[in-house]
């Protein structure tokens, strides 16, 4: 039976694997534990036994790896700092002053509000964007798909999202780099989201009177520190890269040395805010996200560990199965992170649980266009998994605030899903080509 078992093919292994991390999580345990649990499970399925556990423990040791933890943690801190300090309040408070159109507020605010990572983030604009349509002239399933999609236009390539991190850290792709070929995502996001969803809202803005002198320094309190974290981030992966860091090292470091210094510019002036903002390591959910980032880099271990002398892994073992059974490459890369989007209803969820897999199928030093082109598509098939997930706390909470039910409103989003789709698989085949 033991023989039986260890000799079933490793897209079986994976898929078992996955499917169990997916019914663990559904049914009440952590991300992190149910990662944690699969990948002891899966590096003993794939017989590499005690040094395969030993193997998936020195890994933690790499310089790419605690680092990453460090900076993760210091995001959270970071995102924390701008809410206690009242920074981002006062940034959407000087939006709404500014800003006299109607359709633009309702899209803008939420937008606003996403640069700003926070778990459920969606109730914090779901009040904004009520309060601009006082007098009940937009359907609440509307109201409640605009807040929701221009909430995370953002989170394709905005670096303080955990889930951006964790993707520049497994496709290795330099901080700059990724930036760009995500950001067009962004304006395919806006494109539908205007067309599906905020065209048909009907015109209308609140005379003069609402509109206030513009305000830069309310305006730049959290964009300010923001904007410093992402410069800094951009140009260290830039020049670290020339000292000889390289990859996601140098990455990590360039992003750890910017939030340092946008952690010191949001207390400035704000030094009340330091300790309130230390509550967040007092937060269950804090330790929560560290578990999970050590069990991810743990199963990405695991499907890395060498099974024998010649460095065979699991994942080439079932990259050969992939071919021999005729599945193409591409409908692996699209299909594992969609399924992780839909099952788990977080951006970290997908990445963490497929990411490890699809970036080891292009196997040793991919060329650029290859990488990039499977980072944007990947990406994309995921987070749009993430977003028709009826597990999205985003999703879930804007529909009970605006108290329409969840699934009529997928008749909104999904032409704006759609189009981003379209958008990724077009992105894909020119940087495959021309990168």
């Amino acid at each position: 039976m033991i023989e039986f078992l260890l000799n079933v093919p490793a897209y079986v292994k994976m898929g078992v694997s996955f499917a169990g991390i997916l019914l663990i999580n559904r049914l009440g345990a952590s991300l992190g534990f149910a990662i944690l649990l699969f990948s002891v499970v899966l590096s003993l399925w794939s017989g590499t036994g005690i040094p395969g556990l030993v193997f998936q423990v020195q890994s933690l040791g790499m310089p790419e790896n605690y680092l990453l933890a460090v900076v993760i943690l210091m995001i959270l801190f970071f995102t924390e700092s701008l809410n206690e300090s009242g920074r981002m309040e006062r940034t959407v408070a000087a939006l709404k002053s500014w800003l006299n159109n109607k359709n633009m507020l309702l899209a803008g605010l939420p937008a606003i509000v996403g640069l700003l990572p926070m778990p459920g983030g969606a109730i914090f604009s779901a009040p904004l964007v009520a309060s601009i349509d006082g007098s009940g002239e937009v359907e609440a399933g509307q109201k409640a798909a605009i807040n929701y999609w221009f909430r995370h236009i953002w989170e394709y390539w905005w670096p303080l999202y955990p889930g951006v991190v964790l993707t520049i850290r497994y496709s290795e792709l330099p901080t700059a780099v990724f930036l760009l070929i995500q950001i067009p995502l962004t304006v395919a996001a806006v494109i539908g989201g205007y067309f599906f969803i905020l065209k048909k809202v009907k015109r209308g803005n609140f005379g003069h009177s609402e509109n206030g002198k513009p305000e830069p320094a309310a305006f730049l309190s959290a964009l300010g520190p923001i904007a410093i974290l992402v410069f800094i981030s951009v140009l260290g992966s830039a020049v670290l890269p020339k000292t000889g860091l390289t990859g996601a090292l140098s990455s990590l470091l360039s992003m750890s040395i910017g939030l340092i210094i946008a952690i010191a510019v949001v207390f400035y002036r704000h030094a009340s805010a330091w300790k309130p903002s230390l509550g967040l390591f007092k937060k269950t959910d804090t330790w929560r996200m560290v578990v999970l980032i050590i069990g991810i880099l743990l199963f990405s271990a695991t499907i890395k560990a060498p099974l024998d002398a010649t460095g065979t892994t699991l994942v080439t073992i079932m990259r050969d199965e992939f071919i021999r059974a005729g599945i193409p490459l591409m409908a692996v890369i699209v299909l594992i992170p969609f399924i992780s989007g839909l099952g788990t209803g977080i951006v970290i969820g997908f990445v963490s649980a497929s990411f490890p897999v699809v970036f080891a199928l292009l196997g040793q030093d991919p060329p650029l266009g290859v990488t990039a082109a499977t980072a944007t598509c990947a990406y994309a098939f995921g987070f749009m998994g993430t977003m028709l997930s009826p597990l999205h706390v985003c999703f879930v909470v804007t529909c009970g605030y605006f108290q329409t039910p969840l699934f009529e409103n997928y008749r909104y989003i999904i032409g704006p899903i759609v189009m981003v789709l379209i958008a990724s698989l077009v992105l894909s085949g020119l940087y495959y080509t021309f990168m």
